[in-house]
């Protein structure tokens, strides 16, 4: 069924987010920081490098990536994030994607 007036968004979306000692990066529908809409699902999850390099491989590749932090124990994609990124634990070693 087509809808007039109506196209889908195909736009690619990527989040790096730093956790304490650790970063993840989740494919998302949008970058918001709070869970509504954001529909969050892992892609990677590891040390600041890793997460970092495969987060700048999914900006070339076409994504849409923006950097955040979320300084809570445990599975985070559910929770709110930070675009803060200076007053997190271990911020003077991140090299955020944006």
């Amino acid at each position: 069924m087509f809808k007039i007036g109506y196209e889908e968004d195909t736009t690619k979306r990527a989040m790096l987010v730093y956790q304490a000692g650790i970063a993840n990066v989740f494919e998302v529908e949008s970058h918001n920081l709070a869970d509504f809409g954001r529909d969050a699902k892992r892609l990677m999850q590891g040390d600041f490098y890793g997460c970092e390099s495969f987060a700048n491989g999914l900006a070339k590749a076409g994504y849409i990536v923006k950097s955040a932090a979320c300084n809570m124990a445990g599975d985070i994609a559910k929770q709110k994030w930070s675009d803060d990124l200076d007053a997190q634990p271990f911020s003077e070693s991140f090299r955020p994607v944006n």
